[in-house]
């Protein structure tokens, strides 16, 4: 418990989980970026109280010395009642907003940068309730008695969509420009096989979800393997993303629904690192903020009258990914 204890008694901690990005700008201005960080591994600057008594200071410090810059550690963020706030479930997929999700499990074909979930019981399968909201954390075992080394941060809102059929739609080929909001400034994205558009030619995107999966009917144009709703972008344009290429052309479609055992996709905020085998509950809030940690700067140490000890620099951490 050494750097628990110092976390936990920490004047700040903070907290870094942005990706690996690399930036180039020609000479005529377009700037052009890339991001190969698939681990994106979460760093962490911890600010120690700044004065300890000799006896704190042995009981937190002596293991945290002893193992260095080598071994790792487990933490978590929010193990004081202080830091609570960080991290509660915020969906509504469980009446006990600390634990499991009951209903609920993370199926074989988990991957990608989303997890599919999947009802077991039937307890939760009204639609609109939120499963997940954006920035819930969640980790999935690997078995049952293993609680899983990687916790994930959900990317948007999820709620138990509700079912629909017979939309016909076009799917957008790759390379197009993908526009999200027209005004002064817009986002886009340029479209590829496996993360393009959708333009509705009967019927909206009212009543359609993130996260919702979506199932091919007819027509010539093809969802490549699981395929869900990213983003909507209007009342008749959405976003997919899928495990395979997709065919662009016009198709006929349905969405899942609140049925006896529905499946929606959670978007995560990194590449799912591993594979399921079998069917497990996703831990969320806190119990999924636990993390095996790395040292990579240990605190300066100054001894000073009246048996006390200062810290005067910070820790640096890293998440250990195996």
């Amino acid at each position: 418990m050494a750097l628990q204890d110092i976390i936990d008694s920490a004047v700040n901690v903070e907290v870094n989980r942005s990706k690996l990005v690399a930036q180039t700008v020609s000479r005529s201005g377009r700037i052009s970026v890339a991001s190969r960080n698939w681990a994106n591994p979460f760093r962490f600057v911890v600010t120690p109280k700044p004065v300890w008594t000799a006896a704190e200071y042995r009981a937190a410090f002596e293991t945290l010395l002893d193992r260095d810059k080598y071994e790792p550690h487990a933490i978590r963020l929010n193990n004081t009642a202080g830091n609570s706030w960080m991290v509660p479930y915020q969906g509504g997929g469980d009446a006990n907003s600390n634990t499991l999700i009951d209903s609920y499990s993370a199926t074989a074909d988990t991957s990608g940068t989303r997890i599919i979930l999947t009802n077991i019981n039937s307890t939760t399968i009204t639609a609109g309730t939120y499963l997940f909201k954006q920035g819930d954390y969640l980790r999935i075992p690997i078995t049952a008695s293993n609680i899983g080394r990687y916790p994930y941060i959900a990317t948007s809102d999820v709620v138990i969509p509700t079912a629909f059929s017979g939309r016909v739609g076009t799917i957008d080929a790759a390379g197009n420009t993908v526009i999200f909001d027209e005004g002064i400034t817009y986002p886009s994205f340029i479209s590829t096989t496996t993360r393009t558009r959708v333009t509705l030619t009967t019927g909206t995107t009212t009543g359609l979800s993130v996260g919702q999966l979506l199932t091919k009917t007819a027509g010539t144009g093809v969802f490549g393997g699981i395929t869900y709703i990213e983003s909507i972008i209007n009342s008749t344009q959405f976003v997919i993303v899928s495990t395979t290429a997709c065919t662009a052309d016009s198709l006929t479609f349905s969405g899942s629904g609140p049925t006896s055992t529905p499946a929606v996709a959670i978007p995560i905020h990194r590449g799912f690192i591993g594979t399921i085998t079998s069917n497990s509950q996703p831990a969320v809030g806190s119990l999924a903020t636990g993390f095996n940690v790395i040292v990579t700067k240990l605190p300066q140490i100054r001894y000073l009258p009246g048996q006390l000890v200062e810290l005067t620099s910070d820790l640096e951490l890293i998440e250990e990914i195996l």
